[in-house]
């Protein structure tokens, strides 16, 4: 399964620390998709579209979720509703 999440800027920079905390085998191939995805792909003022994997989504959500609560919460939420949404779920 595929899923096509929308990243600000700022957003992406936060999930990008939350990966570096992981160890580098298991972050490395994830980490420089993203990046590749951000140098390739145009980004508007809601933010940069990127497609990811179940299991790299789920990586990131781990990730987040060791860092502190009131640095992620709104990006988390932000995650949430997408996913939701994607699904054709009610928010």
């Amino acid at each position: 399964m595929m899923a096509t999440v929308t990243l600000r800027d700022d957003e992406g920079r936060l999930v990008i620390e939350a990966l570096a905390e992981l160890p580098f085998k298991t972050v490395f191939e994830l980490i420089g998709d993203l990046n590749r995805q951000a140098v390739d792909g145009a980004g508007g003022p809601g933010g940069r579209p990127y497609h990811v994997g179940r299991d790299d989504l789920e990586l990131m959500l781990r990730a987040l979720a060791q860092l502190p609560y009131e640095r992620v919460h709104r990006l988390l939420e932000a995650l949430r509703a997408q996913l939701t949404q994607s699904r054709g779920e009610p928010a």
